[in-house]
């Protein structure tokens, strides 16, 4: 079994290119990643791609994932996010690959929280709309394809826009003040460990629907507060965290509150995974000090 990554210039998709196998595939959009082969998903064919005929399965990566974007132009971004994952899906079924799909947790509403694979999905967000629209195509065109909700996802290399890293640039760049939205919480994944996540449940077989992450629920104030205390157990600036409500804030649409996610589905095969943002803390701050010891 093979596994191709469409899209693996981006945040997630680098993580494979970060502990590559041999035999796995790895595209970007203009092919100037490193280890890319270049396949654009908006226009090119999954048969145009060299050694396609020794994939089994093909994880698809790619999207607009800014909520912001998708509801500005809403035509624009579904071709992106639903036309051309469609498209792909189709060609996977006609070359007999197994089509996996990135989706997220705002096909949810928010207002439950802690979602199974069972739950009904109600996005209120265009993005999140767009995102189910493919989950519902998948699961009618390709019977033994694989939908992988992820929740928010965190990192911890300079620049990689995520939630823990980001706080970490602004406390080097000397911010200290934060303001995080108390009403609003998430599970979270480790995009270090998404690679071997996905490369055991490809390779296993499993389909349907399946939800990553730690199966809690966070909110930014109690996370900023857990870095602050490992920040001062090594001696460093604590952040101040100034609580601000998230349906006070003027966006261009009204944010899901509480899209956490059940993942028992996942445990059953990986064990407990409740301990990612102690661990993501501690990579985060091994990586740095080794930036500045050298």
């Amino acid at each position: 079994m093979t596994l191709l990554v469409i899209g693996a210039g981006g945040f997630v998709g680098s993580a494979f290119r970060r502990d590559p196998r041999p035999a796995e595939v790895y595209t970007s959009r203009k092919g100037d990643a490193a280890n890319t082969v270049r396949f654009d998903p908006l226009v090119d064919n999954l048969a145009d791609i060299r050694g396609v005929s020794r994939i089994s399965h093909a994880l698809l990566l790619y999207a607009q994932r800014e909520p912001d974007e998708c509801i500005k132009d809403p035509i624009g971004t579904a071709f992106v996010n639903v036309h051309s994952p469609c498209r792909l899906i189709d060609q996977c079924v006609d070359m007999g690959v197994v089509p996996v799909f990135a989706s997220s947790e705002l096909v949810f509403d928010g207002s439950d929280g802690l979602y199974t694979e069972l739950a009904h999905p109600s996005p209120i967000l265009e993005y999140g709309r767009q995102k189910l629209v493919v989950e519902e195509y998948l699961l009618d065109r390709a019977p033994r394809g694989l939908i992988l909700r992820f929740p928010k996802t965190i990192g911890v290399r300079r620049g990689d826009r995520s939630l823990l890293s980001t706080w970490l640039d602004r406390l080097e760049a000397g911010d200290q003040v934060f303001d995080c939205a108390l009403d609003q919480h998430f599970s979270l994944e480790f995009v270090d460990d998404v690679p071997e996540i996905v490369r055991q449940v490809t390779y296993a077989g499993v389909s349907g629907v399946l939800h990553l992450g730690d199966g809690r629920r966070h909110s930014r104030p109690d996370l900023l507060v857990q870095l602050g205390d490992r920040l001062a157990d090594h001696g460093l600036r604590a952040p101040i965290v100034r609580q601000i409500l998230l349906t006070d804030l003027d966006l261009p649409e009204r944010r899901p509150l509480d899209v956490s996610l059940d993942n028992s589905k996942l445990e059953e095969i990986f064990g407990p995974r409740d301990a990612i943002f102690a661990t993501a803390i501690e990579c985060a701050l091994l990586d740095r000090r080794g930036d500045r010891d050298s």
